[in-house]
Formats: C-alpha cells, sequence, structure tokens
C-alpha cells in the first residue's frame, strides 16, 4: 500500500502542476478551449487514480474542481478572475493533502531506510527527476539501435573471415613445420598459395569492417546523443510555480502583476532545473516586493497600474539562460554603495570608486540589503546569495543590471546537463585530466620567468588581472616530476563563478564529449576532482571541478617552482588611482613581486595618509577628480619630507605633452596604460625602490 500511494504523489503532483498552468492560461484567456479540455482530464484522471490508491480526500476536491470546471465548458458566460482564484485554492489545499501523505509515507519507513523506502523530500523532488517521452522521440531512438544492429550483423561477418584467415595461417605454420628438408619448389608453391589466400581475406575483412565501424560509431553517438536528450526536462514544468509565488505575493501587497514567459520548451536536467526554481523564487518575491511600485507609485511615474514580470529562458549552445525582469522602480546604486559602507565592508571611499557594475555584484552577498523595512517576502538581506550560491554550485554564472525608475534585470546562466558534457583533455606526465569545456577561457603558453611569485604561490597576468597559477600536479596530488627543469608551461586559463585560475599543464590533448560518472564511495580522490569519464580503452579519466580549486590553493597543495621570496623589508608602496580595477591589479602584481601595498583612491586622500605612515614609491594615475596626479606630484616634490620618494605615473595619456607634463611635475617614470607590460612595471619599480 506504501509503494502504490508513493507512486500516486509522484503522479499527483505532476497533474497539480499540469492543472496549475492550464487555469492560470484560462485566468488571461477564458475562451481558452484547449486549456480547459487539459483542466477537465487532468481532474478527471486525478478523482480516479485519488479513489484507486485510498486517497478519498483528494478524490473528492478533484471531483469538486471537475464539477466547477463543466459550467465553463457548457457555458458562454466568461468566468471572472475571483472564480479561477478560487479552483487555484482547491488546487492548493489538494497540494497540501499530497504533503501530508508524503509525511506519512517517509514516518512509515523511516525505522528501516535500508529497505530502499524513500523520505517525503525524495518523492517531492521526484516531480522534476521524472521525465515523459514522446513518441517521435523514442522512434528515433530506436532507429539508431536498429542501424546499429545492422552494422554488427555486418561485422559478424567480418569474424567469419578472420576465422578463415586464422586457419590458412595456422595451415602455413604446418606446412613449415612437416615440410623441413622437403621438395623447396613445392613447399614454396604451397607457401605462396597460403599467403595469397591470407591476404585475399584479410582485404575482405578490412573493406567490410572499416565502413561498418564508422556508421556504427556514428550510430551509436547519435543513440548517445539522443538518450541524454531525454533525461532533459522542459523548463516550462517550473512556470505555475512561479506565477503563483508571484500572486501571492502581489495579493499579500496589494499590487496588480502580470506574469509573461517565454521559452518554455528549453530543457534542462532536472536536479539544476529544481533549484534554478528555487533561485527564482527568491528572485521573483523580491521583484514584486522592491521592484513593482503601488499603484499610486505606477500613476504618478506615468506607467500602467498593473506591473508586469517577465521571465525568458534562452537555449545557446549547451547551456540555458533565465532572465527575470520587472518594470519597476530599479534599484538605486547609491543604496546599495551606503549599504555597503554600512555593513563594513568597504570604507565610503572604496565604495564611491566602484563602477556601478561593481556596485550591484554586491546585492548577491549575504546580508546586505537596501529594503527600509523587513516584511513577510523580503528585506533580511537573503535571497539574491540564493541566486549566486546556485549558479556557482552548477559552474555557472549570476549577473544583475537596473535602470532607475525603468526595471530591474537578474540573469542566471547555467548549463543544460552536468552529466553530459564538453571537456578539454590535457595531459599532466603520463596521465590525463578532463577541464568542463564551459569554464576554459583561453589556453596560453607562457614563459617560467614571466610569472610572479610571493609567499602565496605564483600568479600569471590576463587581460590585465593576475590571476594565481596552480599546476595540474598540486590538483592531481602527484609528487613534482624528478629532475624536471621547466621552462615554459601549456596554460589553461578557467573561470568558475567569480574565481579565475591558471592551470599549468604539460600539453593539449583533444576536446571530448564525455559522460561524467561518481566516483566510488570511498575512494580518497582530490577534492578538486568532480568525477571520471571512460576514455576510448575503457581505463577512467579523472574529471575536474573548477569550483573547487579554490581549496587547492588554500590548503598549500600548490608547489612554487622557484624559491620562495622573503618578506619585504622596504618600504611600502602607495597607489594612487580612482578605479578599483587598476588598483587591484597594480597591487596584485607588485604583492605577487613581494612588496607591500596600501591604495588610495583619491589624490587628496592620498596626502593624509603620508601624514601618519612613510613610503618608498607613488604610483599615481594622472586623470583623478579632484586633485590630479599632476598637481599631486607637484604637491610631493614641494614637501621637503616627500620630495625624495619617487613617483611613477600610469595613466591612459599617450601623447607627449602629456608626458612631458609629468616629467615636469616631478614623475621617475610615465607609463602608458595602452602599453602597460607586467615585466616593465616591475622592473621600474625594482630600481626606483629596490627588490623586494
Amino acid at each position: 500500500m506504501v509503494d502504490l500511494r508513493a507512486s500516486f504523489c509522484i503522479e499527483a503532483r505532476e497533474i497539480l502542476q499540469a492543472l496549475t498552468s492550464e487555469l492560470l492560461t484560462l485566468e488571461k484567456s477564458p475562451t481558452n478551449a484547449a486549456a480547459l479540455a487539459t483542466c477537465l482530464r487532468s481532474a478527471h484522471t486525478l478523482k480516479g487514480s485519488g479513489r484507486i490508491a485510498g486517497q478519498f480526500t483528494i478524490a473528492d476536491m478533484a471531483h469538486t474542481l471537475e464539477d466547477a470546471l463543466l459550467p465553463l465548458r457548457d457555458s458562454v458566460e466568461v468566468a471572472e478572475s475571483e472564480y479561477f482564484t478560487d479552483l487555484l485554492r482547491i488546487v492548493k489545499r489538494m497540494g497540501e493533502t499530497i504533503e501530508k501523505v508524503e509525511s506519512e509515507i517517509a514516518a512509515a519507513s523511516s525505522a528501516d531506510e535500508a529497505s530502499g523506502s524513500r523520505s517525503r523530500a525524495d518523492i517531492h523532488g521526484d516531480v522534476l527527476e521524472t521525465v515523459r517521452v514522446g513518441i517521435a522521440e523514442m522512434d528515433h531512438l530506436w532507429e539508431g539501435l536498429s542501424e546499429a544492429t545492422i552494422q554488427l550483423g555486418q561485422l559478424h561477418a567480418v569474424k567469419g573471415n578472420l576465422s578463415h584467415a586464422m586457419q590458412f595461417a595456422a595451415s602455413l605454420q604446418e606446412s613449415l613445420r612437416t615440410n623441413r628438408g622437403g621438395d623447396p619448389a613445392l613447399l614454396w608453391n604451397r607457401f605462396r598459395a597460403t599467403v595469397d589466400s591470407l591476404a585475399t581475406t584479410l582485404a575482405i575483412a578490412q573493406q567490410t569492417m572499416t565502413p561498418s565501424l564508422s556508421r556504427l560509431e556514428r550510430e551509436i553517438d547519435d543513440v548517445r546523443s539522443q538518450a541524454g536528450t531525454l533525461r532533459l526536462i522542459p523548463v516550462g514544468t517550473i512556470f505555475g510555480t512561479l506565477e503563483l509565488a508571484m500572486r501571492d505575493a502581489a495579493a499579500l501587497l496589494d499590487k496588480p502583476v502580470s506574469f509573461v514567459t517565454s521559452g518554455n520548451d528549453a530543457k534542462i536536467e532536472g536536479h539544476i532545473l529544481l533549484s534554478i526554481r528555487d533561485a527564482l523564487l527568491h528572485v521573483i518575491r523580491n521583484a514584486v516586493d522592491h521592484g513593482i511600485e503601488s499603484r499610486g507609485e505606477r500613476l504618478a511615474a506615468g506607467k500602467p497600474i498593473m506591473g508586469t514580470i517577465r521571465l525568458d529562458v534562452v537555449h545557446h549552445g549547451r547551456r540555458v539562460e533565465f532572465r527575470c525582469q520587472d518594470d519597476g522602480r530599479g534599484v538605486d546604486p547609491e543604496k546599495v554603495r551606503a549599504a555597503i559602507v554600512a555593513r563594513g565592508r568597504l570604507t565610503r571611499e572604496q565604495a564611491a570608486a566602484l563602477s556601478t557594475a561593481e556596485v550591484f555584484s554586491f546585492l548577491f552577498e549575504t546580508g546586505l540589503s537596501t529594503a527600509e523595512r523587513v516584511t513577510e517576502i523580503s528585506g533580511r538581506g537573503v535571497g539574491l546569495d540564493v541566486v549566486r550560491a546556485v549558479a556557482n554550485r552548477f559552474r555557472g554564472q549570476a549577473t544583475i543590471h537596473s535602470q532607475l525608475n525603468r526595471g530591474t534585470e537578474i540573469t542566471i546562466d547555467v548549463p543544460m546537463s552536468l552529466s553530459a558534457i564538453t571537456v578539454l583533455s590535457v595531459a599532466v606526465g603520463p596521465r590525463a585530466v578532463l577541464i568542463p569545456f564551459d569554464a576554459v577561457r583561453q589556453t596560453l603558453r607562457v614563459s617560467v620567468d614571466e610569472m610572479v611569485r610571493n609567499s602565496e604561490g605564483e600568479s600569471i597576468l590576463y587581460e590585465q588581472r593576475a590571476i594565481p597559477f596552480i599546476a595540474l600536479r598540486a590538483v592531481l596530488e602527484l609528487p613534482p616530476a624528478v629532475n624536471e627543469v621547466r621552462k615554459t608551461w601549456t596554460i589553461v586559463v578557467v573561470h568558475a563563478g567569480s574565481k579565475w585560475f591558471a592551470l599549468g599543464a604539460d600539453s593539449l590533448v583533444d576536446t571530448l564529449d564525455i559522460v561524467v560518472k561518481p566516483l566510488p564511495p570511498g575512494l580518497d580522490a582530490a577534492p578538486s576532482i568532480a568525477g571520471a569519464a571512460f576514455d576510448s580503452h575503457g581505463d577512467p579519466v579523472l574529471v575536474l571541478d573548477p569550483m573547487k580549486l579554490d581549496v587547492v590553493r588554500s590548503n598549500g597543495a600548490q608547489k612554487q617552482t622557484g624559491p620562495a621570496l622573503a618578506p619585504s623589508t622596504r618600504l611600502p608602496i602607495l597607489v594612487i588611482d580612482d578605479s578599483l580595477t587598476t588598483r587591484m591589479l597594480e597591487q596584485s602584481i607588485l604583492e605577487a613581486a613581494g612588496y607591500s601595498v596600501d591604495l588610495s583612491a583619491s589624490a587628496e586622500d592620498a596626502l593624509r595618509r603620508v601624514q601618519s605612515r612613510t613610503y618608498g614609491l607613488f604610483i599615481v594615475d594622472v586623470e583623478m577628480p579632484g586633485m590630479n596626479g599632476y598637481e599631486f606630484t607637484r604637491a610631493t616634490r614641494a614637501d621637503p619630507r616627500l620630495s625624495s620618494i619617487p613617483v611613477i605615473m600610469v595613466t591612459s595619456l599617450s601623447n607627449a605633452d602629456s608626458r612631458q607634463r609629468g616629467l615636469d611635475a616631478g614623475a621617475s617614470e610615465y607609463i602608458v596604460k595602452g602599453d602597460f607590460d607586467q615585466k616593465h612595471f616591475v622592473r621600474k619599480v625594482t630600481e626606483l625602490l629596490g627588490p623586494a
């Protein structure tokens, strides 16, 4: 009986999802005959299956729903929105009753988990782990298997040819053994005839086998691809749940809001979709509460009273992008800056130097909220942190864009599958390791001399940022190569969530489409290994999890390729630039070279800093709000305490007049950002300040 109830719960949840979706469609289009027919069929099916499973309460509610829907089919009158709200309440009560049944099943099976019983959470998750397959898709899969079977039949013919070839070879061996000392001419004739027959038989086998193997390989690849597609679930499965959440929030806040969707046919693995659904629930509730204005505010702003939340799902390559957009008030970046400072994340000067995109990225952090009050829906600083966590978990990205009085768009981009993926195969000594291709940004050839080192490890410069280097030997926890004198590295640049890494390999091998298998229980694998795949010989090859590479770095598994640098005994360097990106880039390069660095976002702040600390070098931008770099340099040259401290100007001004103005002001070196070279930059610092 328990098994029957569990099966009923899985089916009932699927039916309730269809009912919810079609009732919402009917509310928007009451004359939609197809939606009404689906609702009637679903209610009728649920009534019958409920009675078979002994769930008479649910069966009775389904019967009530069916009675309420029949007049809509037979009447010319159009039902009001409140009528559908009542019907949705019945569906909600059925869902609550199913939850009670699931709890009873879980309680009954909790005493013996080893028997294979499942908890309520497991049963609930089956809604997005069970797929319906179309007949056309199954036909295509069957055709592929049939063609593969035909090709196998032709290979069986090759097996007969090879048997004959083996017989000829055995006959040849026997002739050579028994005719020693016999007639050479007779022996030669027999030898030649046997070899000719052997060659002919092998040629026929090759002619038959080569095209058959090629066709068989293509058919198996096609079948594997089709089977992988069958595992995917349409994203439209979650639209009903999301719209109900939007309706509940809008009703609670008394805001008329419509929900528009597109891309419901895009498909994704069930466990990914389940997490995306939970993340989007937070996004939609936030949009209703923070984004959509009250009726009065929208009228005053010249907007329609009814707000709109739009969810577009876009499939591109092997990835799926969820874009949730509202037409509300938007996010005020200045309020976010104030919240960042209030939470102690940055100083006021640092927050002021952030770009708008950098400011919005802080909204994904736990505990940061711009809400002026805490409501039942939001305002506690949780929600968007869940969105980023979900994106990171599935090697995806979450971004936010907003315009005041225009609205906000939050995008979650994830792979459609984590089990069937494209990978880059790289060699690490005698082994290979597979790197998910969606995390790979570029491959490079880098000299050891181009790397910078400090006590934390090594880094390379990539697109004006210093990113940490990790040898894949360290990732695989392999010992260093004996007596290896390495001059260059094959570098794979990967981007995982918000983190960048440069992975050192011996060489690149190939790109492959694989199915990731979990590692056997109890296997002591490195923490950054996601699983394994099998190569063409059936041997397992490890698959990397880019999201866990920081564990390798933080655990100290990374071994330096050169001697560790001693802590700097030189005076610190003060970097002055209104661009946060430039400050962080220069800081990472200088600290990687072993120098101590302080940062300042303005020349005025820098002059205040020099009153309390002594510096050995100033690195300053020219174009800054308030006091510019020329003025700062002249001020330090005029101060007896600061006049001997060298100044390096790093600026985007590349013309000769600007350079001469810098040198006339007292700059020791003038570096143009467009011609920025890491080695030249560090060399000039070393010349002016001395080695770290």
